[in-house]
């Protein structure tokens, strides 16, 4: 199951959305994040920062997310990352023993 969820949260960003109605476009956001036992660490992501890319930055540890992830709970509700509001969604990533190990990062940005 995870396998899947990782497969799709990596195709996600490169899918674009568009509606009918409004002929609008919109791109979702996606990161592998790594688990170094204290911080989520986005080692792949699609999220850029000041137009570069947000590689190697860490989850806000005060951010609702990194609560839940650090229990190994998914977070889904608001968050604001690098000054844009996003409908997140996050899910724990664990070892065959339970250990975690990363996270993932789907959002979509609000208008």
């Amino acid at each position: 199951m995870k396998s899947l969820f990782l497969v799709l949260a990596l195709s996600v960003p490169t899918a674009l959305f568009i509606s009918s109605a409004s002929a609008a476009e919109l791109k979702l956001q996606a990161t592998v994040f790594s688990f170094d036992g204290k911080d989520f660490v986005r080692s792949e992501t699609t999220m850029m920062d000041k137009g570069l890319s947000a590689a190697n930055s860490k989850l806000d540890e005060s951010s609702p997310a990194d609560k839940a992830l650090i229990e190994k709970h998914s977070y889904t509700g608001p968050a604001t990352l690098f000054g844009r509001d996003f409908q997140a969604n996050y899910a724990p990533l664990t070892d065959e023993s339970g250990k975690l190990t990363g996270a993932l990062f789907v959002g979509e940005p609000k208008k």
